[in-house]
């Protein structure tokens, strides 16, 4: 929510400049090249310069939606993981329920696997840019020696892109700390009241999760805090 709010307000700060500054100098919002002069009457260059900030609103809610849709993807394998923690705090040596317990485990890793190869290659890319945008920005207020009002944009925009970075090394940290935590929980469970196969198929569960979830983009850069800091 404070992602959308932070990006619905640069959008509108975007706009309202826009409007009090380039459209009375008959300027659009961003230099475009055209196939018709969008100077020749008054109708024709208020069509475009409607059809730019449309455009930069539409955009900025497509980019949190697809933010919010991999970000819940995240969230989701922690409740997964949740969910198996409290099934193996309930579970006794009842063979079929910690089978069950072991399927879940290996479905959330699977699943988990299947998320980074589709998602992989966008997380890259929004990594790349929204780090480009960070340094121009910086780039651009150190060419200025006198604070203006066009520095308002360039830090709500950059702060957009900070917080974008943000959000997806915070899920991605949370995965990699929950699934962590599923070799604690398994050795808070009552040991001394289980036969040895199922200590032993207990010890399944915990060889896997001593691998943590972890996710990158483009196996180059993992999604955690550490990663952030670092940008």
């Amino acid at each position: 929510l404070c992602y959308t709010i932070l990006i619905v307000t640069t959008s509108i700060c975007f706009t309202l400049t826009s409007l009090l500054t380039e459209f009375r100098k008959r300027n659009l919002t961003y230099r475009a090249w055209l196939p018709y002069n969008y100077n020749s009457s008054t109708i024709v260059f208020c069509l475009t310069y409607a059809h730019q900030l449309i455009s930069l609103i539409a955009g900025s809610l497509v980019n949190v939606a697809c933010d919010s849709l991999i970000c819940g993807l995240l969230v989701h394998i922690c409740c997964q993981i949740e969910i198996l923690e409290y099934r193996l705090s309930k579970i006794s040596n009842g063979y079929n329920n910690l089978h069950d317990c072991i399927c879940h485990h290996d479905g959330i890793f699977k699943y988990a696997l299947r998320l980074n190869k589709k998602f992989k290659m966008t997380i890259a890319m929004q990594f790349i840019v929204s780090t480009m945008v960070v340094c121009s920005n910086l780039y651009q207020m150190t060419k200025s020696s006198t604070v203006d009002a066009s520095y308002l944009p360039l830090l709500l925009y950059m702060s957009c892109m900070l917080t974008q970075i943000f959000i997806y090394c915070w899920y991605g940290n949370e995965v990699k700390l929950k699934s962590i935590q599923v070799v604690d929980n398994i050795f808070g469970i009552n040991w001394l009241t289980l036969d040895k196969n199922f200590k032993q198929s207990l010890l399944i569960i915990i060889n896997r999760a001593s691998i943590p979830i972890e996710f990158t983009s483009a196996y180059i850069l993992s999604m955690n805090l550490d990663s952030f800091v670092g940008v």
